[in-house]
């Protein structure tokens, strides 16, 4: 995920998970045929916050029509992540604030416990992703990275050689090569703002530190910000900084913008706030803020909700959570 800076300060990339069902206070409307597909379209739904069309009490909007993720996720009916081998600590999210304080993110109570401090940087933090060793990969804004292990809570830096392909800063998350693998590529997505240039999705070699491009991405999607975070049944989602905010799902191979939901809610000037993003339990969760504070969204596919939960008084600029994350709620 990624963690952007303004002028002045950085930029929030954090973590997500979805409650089984919560008030909305905000609605965040697909449109016909941009709502995530589970297999069966995009279907235009009621309001509230009832799954996928039916009715409910809530905020207004659009169900996206999309099932739930535990459509061909590692084990049916199961609600883990991607394949075995799987730590516990790398089944819950984590963020990181602008001081380098690292948390874990408890999406059931929204609560955040303190885990460590993220030391060996070069510079201040931009974005964040964890794999399934619970390992924190940071970058800094000067293009470094640097690794962080959860467990053993030690900081070390990488050889990672900055600014590959012109990617100097970027939003970072990892994605299981396939529903169910142990294997999971980290992806990454430039951050070049406004640039009709930039450089669109690439991922990363984490054994080489080599980067490789993938494709600039359409439908007006390229130059705009973004973070990514990724899920154990193989798939890979982005969200775009914009007026609204964009929460779509990626094509790996192509970086084509595979369906989208407009994050009606959430409104902040582009490239003025610090925001995060991520995935946990069927739901996304954007945190987002002007500098200091964070709000917390959380977008739920199921309803085509999106609701503001909480604000917290730190500025978190970075966050991730592994493909070992349940990609249902947990019962």
């Amino acid at each position: 995920m990624r963690a952007r800076a303004a002028e002045a300060g950085l930029v929030v990339v954090a973590a997500a998970w979805a409650l089984a069902s919560v008030p909305a206070c905000g609605a965040s409307p697909g449109r016909s045929g941009d709502g995530f597909d589970a297999g069966g379209g995009s279907s235009s739904g009621a309001s509230g916050s009832g799954g996928n069309g039916s009715g409910g009490s809530g905020g207004s909007g659009s169900s996206s029509g999309f099932g739930g993720f535990g459509d061909g996720g590692a084990s049916s009916g199961g609600s883990s992540g991607g394949g075995p081998g799987c730590s516990q600590a790398a089944e819950y999210v984590y963020t990181i604030d602008v001081t380098g304080t690292m948390y874990q993110f408890n999406p059931p109570t929204l609560a955040f416990t303190q885990v460590g401090q993220v030391s060996c940087a070069s510079s201040q933090f931009f974005s964040m992703a964890v794999d399934r060793n619970a390992v924190a990969w940071v970058l800094a804004q000067d293009g470094s990275v640097v690794k962080y292990d959860i467990n053993a809570k030690t900081c070390t830096p990488t050889t990672y050689p900055p600014n590959q392909h012109n990617f100097q800063t970027f939003g970072m998350g990892f994605s299981t090569d396939a529903a169910g693998s142990s294997n999971e590529t980290l992806f990454v997505s430039d951050s070049e703002l406004y640039m009709a240039s930039a450089g669109g999705l690439a991922k990363i070699d984490t054994t080489a530190l080599m980067l490789s491009p993938i494709a600039q991405y359409n439908q007006g999607f390229n130059g705009r910000r973004a973070e990514m975070t990724g899920t154990g049944d193989g798939r890979l989602f982005a969200a775009f900084e914009g007026t609204p905010y964009v929460v779509a799902e990626i094509d790996k191979a192509t970086a084509n913008i595979k369906s989208q939901a407009p994050q009606t809610p959430i409104n902040y000037p582009p490239d003025s706030s610090n925001f995060a993003f991520a995935f946990w339990g069927g739901d996304f969760w954007l945190f987002v803020g002007p500098g200091g504070t964070t709000d917390v969204f959380q977008y739920q596919p199921t309803s085509g909700m999106t609701s503001k939960r909480e604000t917290e008084q730190f500025e978190i600029v970075g966050a991730g959570v592994s493909t070992c994350a349940p990609t249902t709620p947990p019962q």
